[in-house]
């Protein structure tokens, strides 16, 4: 199973329930991250960092192959009882990567595409393009949380609308977002659902599904928050779960609770030393 993801990568400055660390960061490393302990899977992220991401980079395919930015986007997460504060900085350098033929080559032979940016600077236009390259057997999911990102004057992230959605939700075979995204999210998915599949993770009430008239809510087993090492990446690394069990298997259910079942074991380990047992 080749799986690409598209979008940023990041550092990530992380003060979390109970370490406090710098490291790679983004969606996309959480997913590599997972992913490297899946059997069977290859992972390639396409996304634009500068030289002081390269210590980061080792053991992941990311293209370019060399920075193209002076800087990487950095992200400040501070983690308290499971909510969490945000502040970006170098966002100047977060530019989406120019189209090329390598690109669309990596598109083009993706089995599973995960679209996944940190801020809104990905047009829908864009997207539109780079998706044209995918094949139609690809799944495709959408992990929209930087649509959802305005910055203040001070860098912290604040809500924005995502105004782009009507135009790009139909891009993807499934949107994965958290409650926590945006306060009106109930309002989102309601007017998302007939455009494509929504599942919503919802910490530890589990997650739901919904497409059309049909709904389906997956809840797990709570952990204590004096028990959670560190919550950060959980989402994303309950959507690559996600996306490998439903790649494999095309079922909602069980890959609804093998993701919960894979982002509940990584709440006990530091986002760069993750263990699991597949299930």
């Amino acid at each position: 199973m080749h799986i690409t993801i598209l979008g940023h990568v990041c550092i990530d400055h992380n003060i979390s329930e109970h370490v406090t660390y710098t490291s790679a960061g983004s969606p996309a490393l959480f997913i590599t991250k997972i992913y490297q302990q899946f059997p069977g899977v290859t992972t390639q992220t396409i996304a634009p960092y500068g030289p002081d991401f390269t210590k980061y980079v080792k053991h992941t395919l990311i293209y370019p192959h060399k920075p193209t930015r002076k800087k990487t986007l950095i992200y400040q997460n501070i983690s308290h009882n499971t909510v969490r504060t945000q502040k970006a900085i170098n966002r100047e350098y977060a530019q989406a990567v120019p189209i090329s033929e390598k690109m669309k080559s990596l598109i083009s032979s993706s089995d599973v595409i995960f679209f996944a940016p940190l801020t809104p600077i990905y047009s829908a236009n864009y997207i539109k393009q780079i998706m044209k390259c995918s094949r139609k057997k690809s799944l495709k999911i959408l992990l929209p949380q930087g649509y959802f990102r305005l910055f203040d004057s001070k860098n912290r992230v604040i809500q924005r609308e995502f105004t782009e959605a009507r135009e790009i939700l139909p891009l993807f075979d499934f949107v994965i977002v958290s409650d926590q995204d945006h306060t009106s999210m109930n309002e989102y998915v309601k007017n998302w659902t007939s455009h494509t599949q929504v599942i919503v993770t919802r910490g530890d009430k589990g997650a739901y599904y919904h497409y059309k008239n049909k709904t389906i809510s997956i809840p797990t087993v709570p952990v204590l928050v004096a028990d959670i090492v560190d919550s950060v990446g959980s989402g994303d690394i309950f959507s690559a779960s996600f996306g490998y069990q439903y790649f494999k298997t095309k079922n909602i259910k069980k890959s609804l609770q093998f993701a919960n079942s894979i982002a509940r074991q990584c709440l006990f380990y530091k986002a760069d030393s993750l263990k699991i047992t597949l299930v």
